[in-house]
Parts: C-alpha cells; sequence; structure tokens
C-alpha cells in the first residue's frame, strides 16, 4: 500500500476489504449450509461498503493533486480507488445473489455447494489481491487473476448440470434462479481479475493486463541475462489505430528515452504480417528496418519486441533542429530510398487504386466531418459533381492509366516513421506493417501531405516544410523521368487527393480539414476536367496545393 495514501484512507480501504471479504464468505456459507437466515446478514449491511468506498475515493482524489502524475505513487493511487470501486462492487453482486437466493424460500433443499465452491474461489482470489497489494507483488497478482480461469472452469460446468436438469423439471424456476446466481458469482471471477490487472498495470508503469504481462514476460527474457526482472520497466510510447499497443523496455533508472527494444503486442494475425514484413525488408535492404528480437503467440494474441532504433525521427528533425542535419537527413533519405526504388524496380503492374482507397475510408471522414458528405450541387448553371460521383469519376479514369513499374515501398511514409541517426548516418523506417510492392507514388503523396498536415508552425518552420516538400517531389518526378514514367503527374495527383482527404479522418480542426478536403476536391476536378487522350501532359498544381 502507498504511503502517498493518508492514513484515514489506509484504514478505511482496509475496513473496505474486511467487509467484501467478510460478505462473501457469509454468502458461501450461507448457501453451503442452505441458510436463507445467514445469508440476509448481508443484505444488513448494503451502505456500509458504499460509504467506505467514497471515502477511499476521496482519499486518492486528494492524495493524487499532491503527487506527481507519472511517479509510482500516483500510479499505486489510481490502482487503490480502481480496486475499492471493485470491492464495492462485489458486495453489490452478493446481494444480488441473496435476493435470487430468497426466491427458494420455499424448496426443501436450498443447499448451493456447486454455487459456495465458486465462491470459494473468489474468496482465495481476494486473499491473493490483498497480498499483492500490501506488497506491490506483480507475480501474486498473476496467480490471482489465474483464479478467474478455475471459476469460469467450474461456472460451465455448472451451466451444463443446470441445462440437464432444465430438461428434467416441470418447474424451471429453482434452475433458472440457480444459473443467475451463478452468473453473478462468474462476474465477481471478472472483478477478481480486473483487480489483478490494476496491481500488474501500477507495479509496470503503464496500463497492462495479465497477458499483456505475460507476453512482455516471455518476449524480454532474453534480454534480461543477470538482470533480475524487476530490473526492466516499460513506458508507454503509443497506441495504434488497429488496437496494438506500443512500449518502450529501458532498464530501470535509465535516462528518459534509453530504451533497450520496443514491445509491441496485439492480434496475432496483424503481428505476424508485421514480422513477415520487417524480414522482408532486411532481406532487401540490411540495416533499413529494426529487428525483430522475439516473437511471442498465445492463441489469437502475439507479442514482438522489436530492436529500438537510436536517432530522431524526421520530423523531429524538421520541427526543432538546425538546417544543417535537416539537409544532411534529407539527403541521407533520398540517397537510401532511391536505392530501394531501384533495387526494387519490377515492370510489374500492380496499381495503387488511390480512388478504390479513398471510397473504403469516406464513411470514416464522415464520421468526423458530417458537412464534408455534399450531394453536389448547382452553381451558375454549373453543375458540381458530389465527391462520391468525383470519386468514381476519377476511379474511371485511373482505370485506364498505363500501369506502372512496382517498387517495395513503406506503405505509410509519413515523417514521425523515418529515423535519421546522425552518429552512423543512417535512415532506418519503423511501422513497417503496410510495406508491399506498389506503385512509389503511395509513399510520395503520403509523405509530402505528412508535411501539408504540421500547421501549427511559425514562419520559418513552415518555410522549411515547403522546401522539403518541393525539393521531395522533384526528387520524385526526377526517378519516374528516368523510368520513362509519362502518368507520374496524373497519378501524383490522385495519391495526394486521396492523402489529403483520408487524412481528415484524423483532424479536429475545421480550418485545416476543410483545406485539406478542398485540396482534394480541387485535385480531382483537374484530373476528371483533363483529356483522357493526353495523360502524359497533365500537371500536378504543387505550388498551389503547398505554398501558403
Amino acid at each position: 500500500m502507498t504511503t502517498a495514501l493518508s492514513a484515514p484512507a489506509r484504514d478505511n480501504f482496509r475496513f473496505l476489504w474486511i467487509e467484501t471479504s467478510a460478505q462473501v464468505a457469509e454468502l458461501r456459507d450461507a448457501l453451503e449450509q442452505g441458510s436463507l437466515e445467514l445469508a440476509r446478514k448481508v443484505l444488513d449491511r448494503s451502505g456500509y461498503a458504499d460509504n467506505l468506498k467514497m471515502r477511499v475515493r476521496d482519499g486518492c482524489i486528494a492524495a493524487t493533486m499532491q503527487t506527481p502524475k507519472s511517479s509510482p505513487d500516483a500510479l499505486m493511487l489510481r490502482a487503490v480507488e480502481s480496486i475499492a470501486i471493485d470491492l464495492e462492487r462485489l458486495t453489490r453482486l452478493c446481494r444480488d445473489c441473496v435476493r435470487q437466493y430468497e426466491k427458494l424460500e420455499d424448496v426443501p433443499r436450498r443447499k448451493r455447494r456447486r454455487h459456495a465452491a465458486l465462491l470459494a474461489h473468489v474468496e482465495h482470489g481476494l486473499e491473493l489481491i490483498e497480498q499483492a497489494i500490501d506488497e506491490a507483488d506483480t507475480s501474486t497478482a498473476v496467480k490471482a487473476i489465474k483464479v478467474k480461469s478455475k471459476i469460469d472452469e467450474d461456472y460451465k460446468q455448472l451451466i451444463r448440470a443446470c441445462n440437464a436438469d432444465l430438461k428434467k423439471r416441470k418447474d424451471p424456476a429453482v434452475v433458472i434462479v440457480s444459473i443467475f446466481m451463478a452468473q453473478r458469482i462468474e462476474e465477481m471471477g471478472t472483478i477478481v481479475q480486473d483487480m489483478g490487472d490494476a496491481i500488474i498495470s501500477a507495479n509496470m508503469g503503464q496500463q497492462l493486463t495479465a497477458d499483456r504481462y505475460r507476453s512482455l514476460s516471455a518476449t524480454i527474457k532474453h534480454l534480461r541475462g543477470n538482470r533480475k526482472a524487476g530490473d526492466i520497466t516499460i513506458e508507454p510510447l503509443a497506441q495504434t489505430r488497429s488496437g496494438s499497443a506500443i512500449s518502450g523496455v529501458a532498464e530501470l533508472g535509465a535516462d528518459d528515452d534509453s530504451y533497450i527494444a520496443v514491445f509491441k503486442d496485439g492480434k496475432r494475425r496483424k503481428l505476424k504480417e508485421e514480422r513477415q514484413k520487417v524480414d522482408r525488408w532486411n532481406a532487401i535492404y540490411p540495416g533499413l528496418a529494426p529487428k525483430i528480437l522475439s516473437f511471442y503467440k498465445k492463441q489469437d494474441q502475439a507479442a514482438l519486441l522489436i530492436e529500438h532504433l537510436p536517432g530522431l525521427t524526421f520530423e523531429q528533425i524538421l520541427l526543432q533542429e538546425d538546417p544543417a542535419l535537416l539537409d544532411e537527413a534529407f539527403k541521407a533519405l533520398k540517397k537510401t530510398l532511391r536505392a530501394v526504388w531501384r533495387k526494387t524496380h519490377v515492370k510489374k503492374p500492380v496499381p495503387a487504386l488511390y480512388m478504390t482507397q479513398l471510397a473504403k475510408r469516406m464513411d470514416a471522414v464522415y464520421d468526423i466531418h458530417k458537412a464534408f458528405k455534399d450531394d453536389g450541387c448547382m452553381i451558375g448553371g454549373h453543375s458540381v459533381l458530389s465527391f462520391a460521383d468525383l470519386i468514381k469519376a476519377c476511379a474511371a479514369r485511373e482505370a485506364k492509366l498505363k500501369k506502372p513499374y512496382t517498387v517495395h515501398i513503406h506503405g505509410d511514409f509519413n515523417f514521425d516513421n523515418i529515423i535519421y541517426d546522425a552518429d552512423t548516418r543512417a535512415i532506418r523506417f519503423i511501422d513497417l506493417h503496410r510495406s508491399t510492392d506498389m506503385d512509389f507514388l503511395q509513399d510520395v503523396s503520403v509523405f509530402m501531405v505528412s508535411g501539408y498536415r504540421l500547421q501549427a508552425l511559425d514562419a520559418e518552420r513552415r518555410k522549411r516544410v515547403h522546401q522539403i516538400t518541393a525539393d521531395f517531389y522533384g526528387f520524385a518526378r526526377r526517378f519516374a523521368q528516368k523510368a520513362g514514367d509519362d502518368t507520374f503527374e496524373l497519378r501524383l495527383a490522385l495519391g495526394l487527393a486521396r492523402s489529403f482527404a483520408t487524412s481528415t479522418r484524423f483532424i479536429l480542426d475545421p480550418s485545416l480539414s476543410r483545406n485539406m478536403m478542398a485540396r482534394a476536391r480541387y485535385l480531382m476536378e483537374r484530373v476528371v476536367s483533363s483529356d483522357p487522350q493526353k495523360a502524359q501532359d497533365f500537371t500536378a498544381p504543387i505550388k498551389d496545393l503547398f505554398i501558403d
């Protein structure tokens, strides 16, 4: 128990624990003995646990206000508050069981030994949770969480027995009551699991479930060497839109950002795919992608331990570092891309289908920006296509374009997925789960729009972004010319339109999102109005789009 909590709050927490444990024990005794009178004692103290919970919460809130947010005490205070709420939830479930039990008053045999056995597991889980929180012991919390699997197993057996009874009894009321009571006790097992997760999260410094903790333990095993488990800490870095969590793994007491690896866990299919794509990058261009240090899988979940790359993201360099370092990093980036594009250049048509990508994401855009969903209109006798019709018209033009060569692309080529290590003068790529063989303009358009999205900048930094965008456009254009690519400009316009429009689903700023959507529409209208017989003559209006 954290010393940051006041003595009265700690006492109230202890009283709440004792009260909850007593109610669970009394309910178990009542079910074993078939005593309705004993069960009703639980109802007599219905308000006591709630009052104690509120006192503990007030104490946690008061202590949190005086404690640094990221300190171990702050994390444990949140865990204590969460556990206090869970304890009161347990007492409410006990009362629900009693109310169901009262419906058996006229039944000669009221003993419910199977239910009592379930409650015995809950009691054991509470004992382990109490020990884990007193000693801040993660391994004991994991043991407590494992109790849930025992409850689940016995619960399933009980339900199967109830289902068999339903077929035999003329009056199913008794069986239905038994099922409802079993469900309440099964919920208690989930609460014990939640409390264990809260302790693990407090001890580890970020939100972790037992499954995540086990994944982390399995993946970092070879990193430990002579270190003890407690010598390694993790810190949350990001949460992907697909649900994967990303954390930095560091030695205890290390400087900020001094990570020795990156831990990522989520759906097995996605992480297996990412692992394969990282391996492919390392086969194509060794050293460009981070190494996979270990891979752990269990059922439909998996975890990766990935090499932590030293250096700064291209975004950090662009916004925070001096021009000399930016110039150095940008030259290294172009050199690396040129090498990758040349090495993976294949005359095999794999169209990007920019408009198909855009159409699939528009519902998500409209969820955020309902005003973007228009049905077209007439202005001065001129028909303005709706955005949906514009997508269809551009898709028809895109389908007729000469299919270009392909290269191996990053797939999510934003500034923050590019790392530059000034010590080794090396470019590295991260977040490679969308890598594939495709039109290289997919990466080019994403990179250019990534710069446009950086709106909250002063004039000097804005100038930097403009210069990088223009230079990168010229670099890509020269590569296309040498490859005999005569539809580069038109495909770039389609790729930019896709990126401008789809990026608005992550932007709440109404002014920025409107400007981006307007640019997408402008590009698409230019494409539709251009001569389909002279695709090679189309010119993307880069200055109009990117120079304020």
